[in-house]
């Protein structure tokens, strides 16, 4: 040992460098190692000697145990595959066994899954959807619109046979490890068609249906007042022309696989129409309303129609200033108005354009109600009989006017229209122009005169009263 820790010592060996227990155990020695580097060469050659025996008897031993290890390993790890493998085997067959009489799940009639359900009900379903297909529609989509029609309609058979067959063939054939992905995973493995019968016949007869259908000229846009003044926005259409021989070949594709709401989006030339007012798309409602009633006959009754019809149509965009003589001025002969009475300083007179006081005075109370400021408004100079005193408004040539402002965050159209002996006065605009108020105006007596005042109400309550204006009139001669 003291030979041995001398030489280690000395040549600073790994062992002397690194070994905690052989410094422990030859520590001791380390001193007379470091005092006399030289060594005996029999030392060396005696430990050589010993090295060379202990590595052999190691070497020897080491061998014995990879020969016993490696085929120790290889058993252990072939039990241990065999266990998991029927481990999951077991599970797998199981999971298996639990759609045992069931379609598994991935399995498909055109967009049915199948999965879950027994077996025994293929032909019910497959009944039910050959029924629901023919009673079905299919969609025809093309730039301007889309239309239906049912499979019946077109005379579309749809053929079932040996489907059921097919289907159970495909369920019973699985392997399990396909049925346990196909549990795990609900992914879609296969899709039977029902398959659709028809002739070339068939398919040129729809073609001409199409045709007619859709076939179309350019048509622009356009605000549309119906038969009972409603108004809506049109956004008209693009012309339009069906490419035959293309489509063709996507009808025939869906006849052959029908399907409940399968979709075909036609083919064709399209020529843009023209869109000139879509700004006015967002008006869907009448937000106001006001008539008044005047004998509709001689002069006054044409200068009022004539003045109506000219406000008709008249569009205010979102922070426009509105000018009732723009509208439906100026108010002579050479507009095409008449001469009927006016109030003209403090005297009843006959001038052209007798009556459009009326309009104004309507159209006053429409704007009132639909909650738009007034900019500029004057009372007559004897109180009108068709609206309540207060709330009139006078007209006169270019110096008085009635004005108001759109203070919306949308554009307004205005309807007035005369029927019988009634003139009225609509507004309308975006429904949520009003943001859920309404406005009621209303005037009361005071000294002599009448104040205007006008209500504003939401949810039910009045949330404010505002002051309009002051009218005084004179006796009437």
């Amino acid at each position: 040992l003291k030979d041995l820790a001398i030489y280690e010592y000395q040549n600073k060996t790994d062992v002397s460098l690194n070994s905690v227990a052989f410094n422990k155990c030859c520590s001791k020695y380390k001193k007379e190692a470091f005092d006399n580097l030289m060594i005996e060469e029999d030392v060396i050659n005696n430990f050589n000697s010993q090295k060379d025996k202990y590595n052999s008897i190691t070497n020897n031993q080491d061998n014995k145990k990879k020969n016993y290890v490696i085929p120790v390993l290889i058993s252990v790890l072939l039990v241990l595959f065999i266990l998991v493998f029927l481990y999951k085997f077991n599970s797998y067959k199981k999971l298996a066994d639990s759609y045992k009489g069931k379609f598994y799940p991935g399995i498909y009639i055109n967009n049915l899954n199948l999965g879950g359900v027994n077996v025994k009900d293929i032909n019910n379903i497959i009944e039910e959807e050959k029924n629901k297909i023919e009673n079905g529609s299919v969609i025809i989509k093309n730039v301007n619109e889309e239309v239906k029609y049912t499979y019946k309609e077109l005379g579309i058979k749809v053929n079932t046979e040996n489907l059921s067959d097919e289907v159970l063939k495909y369920n019973n054939n699985l392997s399990l490890f396909k049925k346990v992905k196909l549990i795990k995973t609900k992914s879609k493995a296969k899709a039977f068609s029902i398959k659709g019968e028809f002739n070339s016949d068939q398919i040129d007869s729809f073609i001409n249906t199409l045709k007619e259908r859709l076939n179309t000229t350019p048509k622009n846009d356009s605000i549309v007042v119906d038969n009972d003044y409603n108004v809506y926005y049109d956004k008209g259409v693009n012309g339009f022309t069906l490419n035959e021989e293309k489509n063709k070949e996507k009808i025939k594709k869906v006849f052959l696989n029908p399907e409940d709401g399968a979709t075909i989006k036609v083919s064709g030339s399209v020529i843009k129409n023209e869109v000139k007012y879509g700004y006015l798309s967002s008006i869907n409602k009448k937000v106001s309303s006001y008539t008044t009633h005047f004998v509709n006959a001689g002069n006054r009754g044409h200068n009022i129609n004539l003045a109506s019809r000219r406000l008709n149509g008249t569009i205010v965009n979102s922070g426009d200033t509105f000018s009732y003589f723009k509208a439906a001025g100026p108010y002579g002969s050479s507009n095409g108005y008449l001469p009927a009475p006016v109030y003209l300083n403090s005297e009843v007179k006959t001038e052209n354009g007798g009556g459009v006081c009326q309009l104004a005075s309507t159209l006053y109370n429409a704007s009132l109600r639909a909650g738009l400021q007034t900019i500029s408004r004057r009372g007559h100079t004897f109180a009108p009989t068709y609206v309540p005193k207060g709330l009139d408004a006078t007209v006169y040539g270019t110096s008085v006017d009635f004005k108001f402002k759109n203070n919306y965050s949308y554009p307004i159209y205005i309807v007035s229209y005369v029927k019988g002996n009634y003139l009225t006065v609509d507004i309308w605009t975006n429904e949520d122009a009003l943001e859920g108020k309404s406005y009621e105006p209303y005037s009361v007596a005071s000294n002599g005169g009448y104040l205007a005042y006008l209500k504003i109400i939401k949810d039910g309550k009045t949330i404010e009263t505002k002051y309009l204006d002051r009218s005084v009139y004179k006796v009437h001669p």
